[in-house]
Formats: C-alpha cells, sequence, structure tokens
C-alpha cells in the first residue's frame, strides 16, 4: 500500500516539440503509458507545461485521458477521449513567442479498476500556427497511497 504510488507513477516531459496548429484540439503525441487504477478507481494527474506561439493569438493546452493508443502529434484526440478536469487547463492570449508557463493538479476519478488508461497533453491554435512544448514540459500520472 505505501509503496502504490511510485510502483504505479508514470512520467513523461518533452523539451521541445512542435505542433502545426489547424485551429483545432491536438494531440501534442506526449503521453503517458498504460495505468490501471488499483486501489481507488482514481489518478492523481499533474502537469507542468511551458509553452509559446509563433504568433499573437490565443493558445491553450489540455490534459486527455483515453483508453486507446496516444493520438500522434497533430492528430485530433480518439472519439471518447475526456479532457481531464473538463477544460483548458492553460492558455488565453499569447504574445509571438514569448514562453507561457502553468501547472495543473487534477485527482481524476470515478475510473474503471478492470481498465486501463494513458494521459497525453493537446493544445488547441489558430490554424497556421505552431505551438511549442518546451523547458522539460512534463505530465505525471500517479496512484494515491
Amino acid at each position: 500500500l505505501v509503496s502504490r504510488p511510485v510502483n504505479n507513477r508514470l512520467t513523461n516531459s518533452t523539451s521541445n516539440t512542435a505542433v502545426a496548429a489547424n485551429g483545432n484540439v491536438q494531440s501534442s503525441g506526449i503521453g503517458t503509458g498504460l495505468q490501471q487504477p488499483k486501489r481507488y478507481a482514481e489518478f492523481t494527474v499533474k502537469a507542468r507545461v511551458t509553452f509559446n506561439l509563433n504568433s499573437v493569438g490565443p493558445a491553450y493546452v489540455y490534459v486527455y485521458r483515453t483508453l486507446l493508443a496516444i493520438p500522434a502529434n497533430g492528430a485530433a484526440p480518439n472519439v471518447g477521449d475526456v479532457v481531464v478536469g473538463g477544460d483548458a487547463f492553460a492558455g488565453g492570449a499569447m504574445t509571438a513567442t514569448v514562453n507561457e508557463s502553468a501547472a495543473f493538479s487534477f485527482l481524476d476519478s470515478g475510473l474503471d479498476v478492470t481498465k486501463r488508461y494513458r494521459y497525453y497533453l493537446a493544445v488547441k491554435a489558430p490554424n497556421g500556427n505552431v505551438l511549442n512544448l518546451v523547458n522539460a514540459s512534463q505530465l505525471l500520472v500517479m496512484e494515491r497511497s
């Protein structure tokens, strides 16, 4: 029980991932492997991101949960994938090439202990722009003890 958060913890990070935006929510391709909640049917999901946009405009960052494979960089979320926390956790008006940072911590509850989940970072920015995830942006998912 005490080692559960250590044994059932996955993380992934990136120092330089660019997503060619199409105006819709798109996967960054950065996500965790399969995890199955064992005790409370929930995971603690944390993210720390630094991002920038190559022009002036709005940009948003999301964490998604999926039962399928993580969509490739630039692909739309899978049908049935769920935004963790209900909406973007970072974003708004951006100044061109200026880094913005944000953190996210959420208890993703009500999961099925018989299923295995993956989590991934997704972004949304105006069509024709490039959104960059930089500076060791990280996603961490772990089970509580």
